[in-house]
């Protein structure tokens, strides 16, 4: 935020920047006009909500965990949706959410390259734990 600070678009515009976790967002994406993002703040040990329409968005944090309440896929798709701008593409860090479709693309990779230019750890792929049984 402190780079920003003070600077205008086309010199004009102010820079406003906001910095949260997904888990600290909620938005609602419309087909004309964008979204609105609802973020969840703690001023003084009490929890304020700020809506806010954002323009461009930086994105710093996975967005699908196994771990419990760590799926933030909807907030991508939601973003996608409102036709925000991103400096990451939100399809790649959608199509990061799946570690096996990530691997998948670093075959193709290995295949085109050959194992001397793009050396990749062996690993074998299961659509379920049940067909790892023999």
């Amino acid at each position: 935020a402190k780079y920003f600070q003070g600077k205008k678009v086309n010199g004009e515009f102010d820079i406003r920047v906001e910095q949260a976790e997904f888990s600290e967002l909620n938005l609602a994406a419309y087909a004309v006009g964008g979204c609105m993002v609802d973020m969840q703040v703690v001023r003084n040990g009490t929890k304020v909500v700020r809506s806010f329409k954002p323009d461009f968005v930086l994105i710093r944090q996975h967005a699908y965990s196994m771990a419990l309440g760590e799926d933030f896929r909807s907030l991508i798709i939601g973003l996608q949706y409102g036709g925000i701008h991103t400096v990451n593409s939100l399809y790649s860090i959608y199509n990061f959410c799946s570690k096996p479709w990530v691997f998948s693309q670093l075959i193709k990779i290995f295949n085109s390259l050959g194992p001397e230019k793009f050396p990749l750890v062996e690993q074998t792929f299961f659509p379920s734990h049940k067909q790892m049984v023999s």
